[in-house]
């Protein structure tokens, strides 16, 4: 990397998370989601602060939380995202950084990781506040640990792949659709069972870390259900559903940063053909 796309990158990154961080429905998504989880479900809590909880529990305890977080709070995560690249066509400032000597590409990955961090910050504060809740809770500060572990393992590469389609895939589709489509894409993909219908759910490419759990975590469900990663009988897909090993889980994080440097790559591409 050149000193001058370096430069390129770091302003682009700078600027793109200042602008992001300080949207208030970047904060307000969020929140109103984890209050209506937690009015309606409660079983973030329940798990965290119920009575049968014990220290011995922590590990299960805060991944489980991870997952719950992941889960929910992604689905807000891509829609916010949806019209950060558009919203330079927009407003017609497009073709005035394009006459710029910094890179597109330089300023695309910085757009990425800036918007994708600063979006990001709210859920993190989440899931780090209750992580921090509950080890002061249970007596149990090897609780942060295993936090620190979920959200490297899990949660970032689920988000950075959520965020690289979140930025390309509108260059090609009004964003309101991309979003209608992103929901019944994480709902089918990561929630619907293997064994109801074709899905990605438990395969390498799962964003809510399936292999990372099962085999990096040693995490099977709040109920001890192997539910998260490798073939299932009879469901379709299951060449993409090798057993969970250590190996697989950083295959499955492999895929997924690929996947994301792919969709970047595709969006580039459309910006070059429009300018």
């Amino acid at each position: 990397m050149t000193g001058q796309t370096a430069r390129t990158l770091g302003a682009s990154l700078r600027y793109e998370f200042r602008m992001q961080v300080r949207k208030r429905s970047v904060w307000i998504v969020p929140a109103l989601t984890v209050v209506l989880f937690v009015l309606i479900g409660g079983s973030l809590l329940r798990d965290l602060f119920g009575p049968d909880q014990r220290p011995a529990e922590a590990r299960t305890a805060v991944v489980g939380l991870a997952v719950q977080l992941h889960a929910l709070l992604s689905i807000g995560y891509g829609c916010l995202l949806a019209d950060r690249l558009i919203r330079d066509d927009r407003l017609r400032v497009a073709p005035i950084l394009d006459a710029t000597p910094a890179r597109p590409g330089a300023r695309l990955v910085g757009k990425y990781l800036g918007a994708g961090a600063a979006t990001a910050v709210p859920i993190l504060a989440v899931y780090f506040g209750f992580a921090a809740a509950y080890a002061v809770y249970a007596g149990a500060p090897h609780a942060l640990g295993w936090a620190l572990a979920a959200c490297a393992v899990v949660i970032v590469p689920g988000l950075l792949f959520v965020a690289a389609f979140a930025l390309a895939v509108p260059l090609i589709m009004p964003a309101p659709l991309f979003r209608v489509i992103f929901v019944g894409y994480w709902l089918w993909g990561n929630v619907v069972p293997p064994d109801m219908m074709p899905t990605l759910a438990r395969t390498l490419v799962h964003p809510l870390g399936g292999y990372p759990l099962d085999a990096l975590l040693d995490f099977h469900g709040i109920d001890g259900d192997d539910i998260w990663a490798g073939p299932m009988p009879g469901a379709t897909l299951n060449f993409l559903r090798p057993d969970p090993t250590p190996t697989t889980a950083w295959l499955s994080i492999a895929v997924l940063l690929l996947l994301a440097a792919a969709a970047l790559a595709g969006g580039h591409a459309v910006r070059a053909r429009r300018a």
